[in-house]
This record gives C-alpha cells, sequence and structure tokens, in this order.
C-alpha cells in the first residue's frame, strides 16, 4: 500500500513539474513572437518615482513655484475701465512716485486693484481709500487723512516704496495685501495671489500700451 501511495504521489509531482514547463515555454514564445508584449510589460513597470513616499511641499517650495509659475493676462482686462480709473489721479501718481522713486505704472496697477479709482472706498476689514490704506498702516507712514485722494496716494506710494526697499516686487504685494508678517511665515492667503496676478497684468498691460503708442 505504502507503495502505491509513493507511486502515486511521484506521478502527481511529475505532472505538475511539467505542467509550469509548458506554461514557461509558452511565454518564451509568446514574447518572442510578439515583441509588443515585452513592451506592454515595460509600460506597466510602476517609475521608481512613483514608488518613492509622498512628500508634501513646504510654504518656501509653494512661494517659490507660485512666483516661477505666475501667468499675467491682459486679455481678460477692460482696458476702458482701466484708463476710467487711474486717469483722474494720475497727477498724483507721477508726483509722488517721482518721489519715492516708485514705477507709476506699478502705483496705478495697486490704484485700480484695490479700489477701480474709487476714493471713499471702504473695506470690511477697514481699508480706506483709493490704495486701500489700513489706519494703523497710515498711522506708521505718519498720515491723518487717508480718504482725502491726495493723502492717500502718497500714503500709499511712501508705503510701497517702503516695502519694495525691503523685499522684492513680488513679495512686496505680498506684504502689501497680506502684511510683512505673513511673508515671514511664508502664509499666502488665495486673495493674495489674486491680487498679485491682478496687479502684474495691470502694470504688463499699462507698459505695452505705451509702447505701441510710441
Amino acid at each position: 500500500m505504502k507503495a502505491f501511495i509513493d507511486r502515486f504521489m511521484v506521478h502527481r509531482l511529475f505532472i505538475a513539474v511539467s505542467n509550469l514547463c509548458l506554461v514557461l515555454a509558452g511565454l518564451y514564445f509568446i514574447d518572442i513572437e510578439n515583441p509588443d508584449a515585452v513592451e506592454i510589460t515595460r509600460i506597466r513597470e510602476m517609475p521608481r518615482e512613483a514608488a518613492l513616499p509622498y512628500k508634501p511641499l513646504t510654504k518656501e517650495e509653494k512661494t517659490k513655484r507660485f512666483f516661477q509659475e505666475i501667468r499675467i493676462d491682459t486679455s481678460k482686462l477692460k482696458p476702458r475701465q482701466v484708463r476710467q480709473s487711474i486717469a483722474p489721479w494720475m497727477s498724483y501718481i507721477s508726483q509722488y512716485s517721482l518721489q519715492y522713486d516708485v514705477d507709476p505704472d506699478l502705483v496705478s496697477a495697486i490704484v485700480y486693484a484695490e479700489s477701480k479709482g474709487d476714493p471713499f472706498r471702504i473695506s470690511s476689514v477697514g481699508a480706506l481709500g483709493l490704495m486701500q490704506i489700513m489706519p494703523a498702516t497710515a498711522d506708521f507712514m505718519g498720515f491723518d487723512n487717508v480718504l482725502d485722494p491726495e493723502e492717500n496716494i502718497k500714503a500709499g506710494v511712501k508705503y510701497i516704496a517702503w516695502l519694495l526697499s525691503r523685499y522684492g516686487e513680488h513679495h512686496a504685494l505680498w506684504a502689501w495685501n497680506a502684511g510683512p508678517t505673513n511673508v515671514h511665515k511664508k502664509f499666502m492667503p488665495f486673495e493674495t495671489r489674486k491680487f498679485i496676478v491682478e496687479v502684474l497684468s495691470v502694470k504688463t498691460f499699462l507698459k505695452e500700451a505705451k509702447t505701441d503708442l510710441s
């Protein structure tokens, strides 16, 4: 009886090995006859990078990526609205931009983005006038009545000049809209991103308009 069982087990093992050999041989000939099978196998291989652990971006990396990928789009602007918004205030913009050595197109773009030229605009957080100056900022810069258009622009130009002396243009706009503390914390609200893009787009539009007229 034991001899019979031994022969039976050997027979089963022989069948299993034979089947395995047939399968391997079949795969070998499929690959040779169908080179595309090799390519499919390669395509299905997971890229090495995909197997690496997920690494979230740091605040510094997010900021760097935003400024690298920023898209200036002047096509969505309304030229007439831009000009009408800043035209009444150009004498003040030119005068104080020259005094504080700031690009007047940048100041004009801030006026447009902040108030669309409305000298009496007051935001929900208390920002005032054409350049939406916060009362604390006005006090810091030494101004009392920033609802007066001339004083508002003078205060705004003086403040952006101070920010530009501390940061580059992009970071100065970041600090203008979100506050210097958030720049140091590397925190940029979504509204600040929109503000920076709008200001830079209007500034670009104004410079291109001058080029077209020359």
